[in-house]
């Protein structure tokens, strides 16, 4: 009697145990795009203003389903919202039985406090204004592009080296190849030609002035706050030639960067 009593005990704790353990294990809805594409919209409703293009495959955390349609409001992985038309998308649960760790709740909160959607899926010009150094003097750069597609853009440039001796006038064209477009960090390639001119300062009469071609290869970063405000970095390694001659130098520089 006092065996089955005690057997009875521990199977009522197991079972409550068990229960607890069920209430404790948080159930967080997801949707998974099923379609090649669906936008994402500031809003419920297609006329709302798209500011993301979420890709086949892609994953994101439901935060609340609403408005006239089948509508869900999802969090992108900048921290931004928006909202998904639910025809486009799959809704599932996950149960996760552990606490993100605090680095990983760190890093989402300044994702949601700083980083917001980069424009560039939804613009077709982009113009960048640069300063920095170009073989350690100083350089100023305007770079217009025309953004064939959220990948590929053709971007022409033009821009100025004041030196000791001489200035040096930069002009021509590439392409940027975005790696990761849309995303609030954006890594990018470039390739460009052009040429490069050199000017004598008034006091320079040993030097006469040459025009030369220019190459310029490297990539940088795309990183967009609040409000679409972008930040551009660019690294570049330029060489600067004709049949007689040839010199390379590095560029560091950062802009702002505006969409159209």
């Amino acid at each position: 009697m006092v065996r089955a009593g005690l057997a009875a005990l521990a199977i009522a704790a197991s079972a409550l145990s068990a229960a607890a353990g069920a209430g404790s294990a948080a159930a967080s809805p997801y949707v998974r795009v099923i379609s090649q594409r669906a936008p994402v919209h500031t809003g419920p409703g297609a006329s709302y203003r798209e500011l993301y293009a979420a890709e086949r495959g892609e994953v994101f955390p439901v935060l609340e389903r609403g408005g006239s349609g089948f509508w869900f409001r999802i969090e992108l992985e900048d921290g931004t919202t928006g909202w998904v038309l639910g025809e486009l998308v799959f809704p599932f649960e996950v149960v996760d039985d552990e606490r993100p760790g605090l680095f990983r709740r760190m890093g989402r909160a300044v994702r949601r406090a700083l980083l917001g959607p980069s424009p560039v899926p939804t613009s077709d010009v982009e113009i960048s204004f640069s300063a920095g150094l170009l073989d350690r003097e100083g350089a100023f750069l305007l770079r217009p592009a025309w953004l064939m597609d959220p990948y590929f853009a053709i971007e022409a440039f033009a821009g100025l080296s004041p030196r000791q001796d001489d200035d040096l006038f930069l002009a021509g064209l590439g392409w940027t190849l975005r790696l990761l477009p849309g995303a609030a960090l954006g890594p990018f390639l470039n390739a460009s030609a052009g040429a490069a001119h050199l000017r004598p300062k008034a006091d320079n009469f040993a030097q006469d002035p040459d025009t030369l071609m220019a190459l310029a290869v490297g990539g940088g970063f795309e990183i967009t706050f609040k409000k679409q405000i972008t930040i551009r970095l660019d690294y570049r390694n330029w060489t600067i030639f004709d049949p007689d001659q040839a010199s390379n130098g590095q560029e560091l520089s950062g802009g702002l960067a505006v969409f159209f």
